[in-house]
């Protein structure tokens, strides 16, 4: 304000710029003036005064007033009286206001009326199929135009019967309650001679807490009010609560001639306006079942310090009386076309069930928004059950009123972060009843310290469970807090019953089509796979079988330091035949030498031939279990199943590898992605192709075991194969690091026996770092040459720059990587499997060793670097 007295000329140039008619008319009401009508400012000579209705210029108008005249107030009686005769020839059925002032556009607007009445004579005369008519094709109701007040006050003069019956007229055929309760104000000030008045109309009648709802709420009315933040600027008054609240409640009328004097009376307003209330008329508006649908109210009689008479009283009742009539239609017209935007709304929901079904998020999401809107409430949740849980949610959806840091909507995985009302949830999710609270505070099932921090304060809730298509609760929906402050009546949770199965439906929607993108999914890497892999022929079997059997002596299977690369392929067979009985597994589980022969050969023909991952290495990780297994004492904490699935796990952890990693599995949005997600989607490949290979006909090893062994080994198997993947590693080497510096000596319990499979699987799958150098440097550069086959296939067809590790123009940068991998990952790992058992100390001491030849290869880049630079 400050700025804008001292830049006057920059206020003005907004103004003008900004201001529209309404700001106009307010501006002009505030200082005593009569508003002006919608029209050019040259469409103001003699002759060319607006008779429209008197409606609000603008939906958004908030007057404090009485009435809105559309008219010109002149100072000559004679432009008034040819006003309103030009209002007699008017077209009585206008449904909008003519955009042209031209005699053409007069007669078109006439033409369209008389369709619209034709089409609306054609109904039969009945009051549904007249609303509907109205609802569907939106064609408003002809309306008896409404005269200026001026007028209505020289009609009262000279003829009170004809006066009366225009003010009745004047309402009889208006169904919005807004314009409605503009044209009743207006017409009982000028009726019993009231200096203002107020109309305020019953809402939420039926439940426990029914208020009166002025949608024009006239200042000068002094009463005890309770300041709300309705969107649409309406003033609430508590039912039973001063003079009007008093009158809705008893249906008495009152009558003050000194309205200070009366202890219900609140003089909070007047002090505000610094007008001054004195006499002051209230009586109630019936319905035609005798119940109170509205309080009128009128202020200071003119020209009488006694107050309204009986007589004012009487007359006043008797047009009340159509009010009612007028106000009870209003009614039911507005709730045919909240029940036909529902509707339209449910049309909507179902609309974007059919056009969203592959994200159950967006359809939650969507779901949520329409309710919210349709419902008018403050908070918005649909809580998704946790399958393993009957009590507890997997994920929570939370959408706000109004916006908060420009985000309304929370997803959430932690039920941590969400508390609003969550033992209500809780409640209908055991009980699968729905749960109406009109006050959540005055309720023992609510938790007042559910509100928390947030700063949001909880009226009302409405919960309800979400089934589906079994009739199972598979979550629960809730809103919280009406916006108008009421509490959910019965309409409301009709409607919210509505979404709550469509939102089941879409959660099922989606569910099936995940079913169908992962089968699809399975059919496409069954049958890449297949299309790559074939089964092993009798003859390759029989040869196998009949082949000699080394011992393990002789290959020093059971060293730590042995070389990876001394076997053939075919030697690797027999020795992994070698190594299932060393174990005793042929014995112990009677497994059939050609069955075991078969699966071998099958295992190592569905590995590729990729630069690293291929069948040398998985014999090399089973070699390293074997030596494990045979050479230190652990496994006394772990049984002959567990040992069993441990070299099953080694042999089948990396069966039929692309050469590539999970990160570009995702990358790509490959089959194997859309099948596995996101997390272990390699490992879980491995795993799944390992059950394949054990289902194919006469490849089971496990088939002797009974159904719960069986069950038992391949949960082994899985845990077993997916430790392999070295995010789950990560999360899993700190509680091993920690029982050993425990000096933790018993590994009998199941978590800690579970805990050593993983680490031992780690051990055996990294086991290429605690090699003699020569060896190590060999599996180093197999590593880096699938690596960097994979940076190329991402710069060419991905188009995204790869890691350093897998950018081969960054190769010489390998003993800065490796020194990375062995200080991260290797050492750590060596050095507790070292303090758990001394005979691991020289896996720990050889990794030392490798070190230290990758820091001197490191040395000598960064010196060549460093003289390339000196050069420059």
């Amino acid at each position: 304000e400050d700025w804008f007295e001292s830049n006057k000329d920059a206020f003005i140039d907004i103004f003008l710029k900004k201001a529209d008619l309404s700001i106009v008319n307010k501006w002009l009401l505030i200082h005593g003036y009569s508003p002006v009508s919608e029209q050019t400012p040259y469409q103001t000579k003699r002759g060319s005064l607006s008779t429209d209705n008197s409606t609000p210029s603008s939906p958004n108008d908030k007057n404090d007033v009485f009435f809105d005249s559309r008219h010109h107030r002149t100072n000559s009686k004679k432009y008034l009286r040819q006003d309103f005769a030009k209002s007699k020839r008017k077209n009585i059925f206008r449904t909008c206001e003519p955009t042209m002032c031209s005699a053409e556009a007069t007669t078109e607007s006439r033409r369209n009326s008389l369709k619209e009445m034709r089409m609306f004579r054609s109904l039969p005369p009945n009051s549904v199929n007249m609303l509907s008519i109205l609802i569907q094709s939106r064609v408003r109701l002809p309306r008896y135009p409404s005269k200026d007040i001026d007028i209505k006050k020289d009609l009262r003069m000279n003829n009170e019967r004809e006066f009366f019956q225009e003010i009745v007229k004047d309402i009889s055929n208006d169904l919005d309650l807004r314009s409605l309760s503009q044209k009743i104000v207006a017409n009982i000030s000028v009726l019993v001679d009231g200096d203002a008045g107020s109309v305020f109309v019953v809402e939420g009648r039926g439940t426990a807490k029914p208020s009166l709802v002025s949608k024009l709420f006239d200042v000068h009315s002094g009463t005890h009010i309770l300041p709300t933040s309705v969107g649409d600027g309406s003033i609430t008054v508590p039912w039973g609560k001063g003079i009007i609240g008093h009158v809705a409640e008893t249906g008495d009328t009152v009558s003050l001639t000194d309205a200070s004097l009366d202890p219900r009376y609140n003089d909070d307003v007047d002090k505000i306006t610094g007008y001054r209330t004195d006499t002051l008329l209230c009586m109630p508006i019936h319905n035609a079942d005798d119940e109170v649908v509205a309080v009128a109210q009128v202020i200071n009689k003119a020209g009488a310090q006694e107050g309204f008479s009986k007589e004012d009283e009487k007359l006043l009742g008797t047009y009340l009386t159509f009010c009612g009539i007028a106000i009870h239609n209003a009614q039911i017209f507005e709730a045919y076309s909240k029940e036909y935007e529902r509707n339209k709304a449910l049309l909507e929901v179902v609309h974007d069930l059919f056009e969203e079904q592959t994200s159950v998020e967006n359809v939650i999401l969507k779901i949520m928004q329409r309710a919210q809107s349709l419902l008018k409430c403050e908070r918005c949740s649909v809580l998704l059950r946790d399958g393993s849980s009957e009590t507890s949610f997997k994920k929570v959806f939370d959408l706000a009123y109004p916006l908060r840091n420009g985000q309304n909507c929370q997803s959430s995985d932690n039920m941590s972060n969400y508390q609003l009302g969550n033992k209500i949830a809780e409640l209908v999710l055991v009980t699968g009843e729905t749960i109406n609270i009109a006050d959540a505070h005055q309720d023992s099932r609510f938790d007042p310290n559910s509100d928390g921090e947030s700063g949001f304060h909880t009226r009302s809730i409405l919960c309800k469970p979400i089934r589906n298509r079994d009739n199972q609760t598979i979550g629960v929906a809730q809103v919280m807090n009406r916006i108008d402050g009421h509490s959910f009546d019965d309409h409301d949770d009709q409607l919210f019953e509505a979404f709550t199965i469509f939102c089941g439906l879409g959660i099922n929607n989606c569910l099936l089509y995940e079913e169908i993108a992962v089968a699809s999914a399975k059919q496409m890497v069954a049958l890449e796979v297949l299309s790559y892999h074939g089964t092993v022929t009798a003859e390759d079997v029989v040869k196998l079988k009949s082949r000699k059997v080394a011992d393990a002596d002789d290959w020093k299977l059971d060293s730590f330091n042995f070389n990876d690369f001394s076997l053939t392929s075919d030697d690797m067979l027999l020795a992994a035949v070698r190594i299932f009985k060393d174990l005793g597994f042929k014995r112990t589980f009677r497994i059939d030498t050609e069955m075991l022969c078969r699966w071998i050969l099958t295992v190592r023909k569905n590995y590729r031939n990729v630069a690293y991952h291929n069948w040398r290495h998985a014999f090399n990780v089973c070699q390293f279990m074997f030596a494990t297994l045979k050479m230190s004492g652990v496994r006394r904490h772990i049984s002959d199943k567990e040992s069993l699935a441990l070299v099953v796990a080694c042999l089948c952890h990396d069966l039929d590898h692309r050469g590539t990693n999970n990160a570009f599995q995702q990358k790509t949005s490959s089959a194997l992605a859309q099948l596995y997600g996101t997390k272990a989607t390699l490992e879980h490949h491995h795993f799944n192709h390992a059950v394949m290979i054990l289902n194919s006909e006469s490849h089971n090893i496990f088939g002797n075991f009974n159904s719960e062994e069986y069950s038992e080994v391949i949960n082994l198997l899985k845990d077993a194969i997916l430790a392999t993947d070295l995010s789950r590693h990560i999360q899993v080497r700190d509680k091993f690091f920690a029982m050993v510096d425990s000096g933790m000596k018993n590994w009998d319990d199941r978590e800690s026996r579970d805990i050593l499979r993983s680490i031992l699987m780690t051990t055996c799958d990294v086991a290429a770092i605690t090699k003699p150098w020569e060896i190590q440097r060999k599996v180093a550069d197999l590593v880096m040459t699938e690596f960097f086959d994979q940076g190329d296939k991402e710069r060419n067809e991905l188009k995204i720059q790869p890691q350093a590790c897998m950018d081969r123009e960054k190769q010489d940068e390998l003993p800065k990587l490796q020194l990375g991998w062995i200080d991260g990952i290797c050492l750590p790992l060596y050095k507790a499997l070292s303090n758990l058992d001394a005979s691991f100390k020289p896996l720990f001491d050889g990794v030392l060793k490798n070190r230290s030849c990758w820091e001197v290869l490191d040395a000598e880049r960064l010196a060549k670097d460093a003289a390339m630079h000196t050069e420059v």
